[in-house]
């Protein structure tokens, strides 16, 4: 395996273990600031392997190394997919509430009383728009 390789797959590692790190802490505003960094090791990680010259033969070690290297790749993709997925889950149930909530309170905010005290009719209520991001 040669050091570029290596490299890639090192770092594609270490950034995997520190967005999954953010996601099993439901750190999601740190999680989005690796996309671009994540984005980067992938490509280095695909253009070293497109690279890697597979008529040379590795010895023993090596080639334990790289099916080391290869599972923790793998349970680190494994996790971030299941994480990713828990925290858009828990995104969405969040929008709902909101969106649910947001007519309430602005119908009760946009309530009048009539001079006997009883409530009048409402005014129509505004538009709502929300907008959601990591």
């Amino acid at each position: 395996m040669n050091p570029d390789l290596i490299d890639a797959a090192l770092s594609l590692v270490q950034i995997l273990a520190q967005e999954n790190d953010a996601l099993r802490s439901f750190d999601l505003r740190y999680a989005a600031s690796l996309t671009d960094g994540k984005a980067r090791a992938i490509e280095a990680f695909i253009s070293a392997q497109a690279k890697q010259d597979r008529s040379k033969t590795a010895g023993p070690a090596q080639r334990e190394a790289v099916i080391e290297m290869a599972a923790r790749l793998r349970d680190l993709v494994a996790e971030n997919r299941r994480l990713l997925e828990r925290a858009i889950g828990v995104q969405q149930r969040v929008i709902g509430v909101v969106a649910r909530a947001a007519p309430q309170a602005l119908a009760a905010k946009n309530s009048r009383y009539s001079p006997d005290g009883s409530l009048a009719a409402t005014r129509r209520m505004p538009a709502v728009a929300l907008s959601a991001r990591a």
